[in-house]
C-alpha cells in the first residue's frame, strides 16, 4: 500500500505529508477556433481568382432531378471537370461537345455566376434558342446562388425575375434571351454562354454579333450535344 500511496498521491497514515510525481508531461495549448467570419473571409480571398476551390469546398451544388430522394447535390469534384474549368479561365474563345449527365452545363452557369459575382459591373448573357430555355439556365443560376453555404460565403444581394438575375450592389447581372443577332448587337457583353449551340437556326450570325465581345476580351463560350454545322466549325477553328 505504501507504493500505491506514493503513486497516487496519497497521505501515508500519521506522516501528514502528500508525495506527488511529476510525469513530464506538459498540458498542450490549444488550438483558437477560427471564428465564421474570418473563415469566410479566407473563402473570399482564394475564392476571388480560382472558382474550382468552391467546388472542391463543397459550396457548389446541382439539381439532380432523376433523383427522387436526393436531388441536391454537391458538384462532382472531378478532374476533367477541373481541366475544362482551367481552359475556360485562360480563353476567352471555348467551343466544347458535351453528352447528358456530363454537369457541363451546371459547370458554366456556375462559372458565369462566379464572373458575376466576382467582376463588379459584369454584363453576362444567357443564350439558347429560345427564350423560355434560356431563363431555365438563369434559374440554375439562382439556385447555386441560393444554396451556397452561408458559413463559406457571403453572397452578395441580388434580385432575381423572369431571364434575369440582378446584383445590385456590384452592378453587374446575368440576363437571358434567345438566338439571334439583334439580341446581342444592342448589348456590350462581358461573357457570353451559348447552349446547345450546334442545333440554332441563328448560330453563325448569333456568333458574328458576338465578335466585339471577344475581341473586346470579353468571353464568348459554346457547348452543344454533337451535330454537324457550324458549331463543328467553330469547334474545330474552322471559322473565319
Amino acid at each position: 500500500m505504501d507504493a500505491l500511496s506514493e503513486i497516487l498521491g496519497q497521505k501515508r497514515p500519521g506522516d501528514g505529508k502528500v508525495t506527488s510525481i511529476d510525469l513530464g508531461i506538459q498540458p498542450q495549448p490549444t488550438q483558437p477556433q477560427e471564428t465564421t467570419a474570418a473563415k469566410i473571409a479566407r473563402n473570399m480571398q482564394v475564392y476571388f481568382s480560382n472558382p474550382w476551390a468552391m467546388i472542391q469546398d463543397e459550396c457548389i451544388y446541382t439539381l439532380d432531378q432523376t433523383d427522387m430522394l436526393n436531388p441536391v447535390k454537391p458538384f462532382p469534384n472531378k478532374p476533367w471537370l477541373e481541366t475544362i474549368t482551367s481552359e475556360w479561365m485562360n480563353n476567352r474563345l471555348v467551343a466544347l461537345f458535351k453528352s447528358r449527365r456530363m454537369t457541363i452545363t451546371w459547370l458554366f452557369v456556375f462559372l458565369h455566376l462566379w464572373l458575376a459575382m466576382h467582376r463588379p459591373g459584369a454584363a453576362i448573357f444567357f443564350v439558347s434558342d429560345k427564350e423560355e430555355k434560356s431563363d431555365e439556365l438563369v434559374k440554375r443560376a439562382e439556385f447555386i446562388l441560393k444554396n451556397i453555404p452561408e458559413d463559406m460565403f457571403l453572397r452578395p444581394r441580388y434580385r432575381s425575375k423572369y431571364c434575369y438575375l440582378e446584383f445590385p450592389g456590384l452592378d453587374s447581372y446575368i440576363r437571358g434571351v434567345p438566338q439571334g443577332a439583334d439580341q446581342l448587337r444592342q448589348f456590350t457583353a462581358t461573357a457570353i454562354l451559348a447552349d446547345e449551340f450546334a442545333f440554332w437556326e441563328k448560330a453563325r450570325e448569333t456568333f458574328m454579333a458576338s465578335k466585339p465581345t471577344i475581341d473586346g476580351g470579353g468571353k464568348f463560350t459554346a457547348i452543344s450535344s454533337p451535330k454537324e454545322g457550324f458549331f463543328k466549325e467553330l469547334c474545330f477553328d474552322l471559322v473565319r
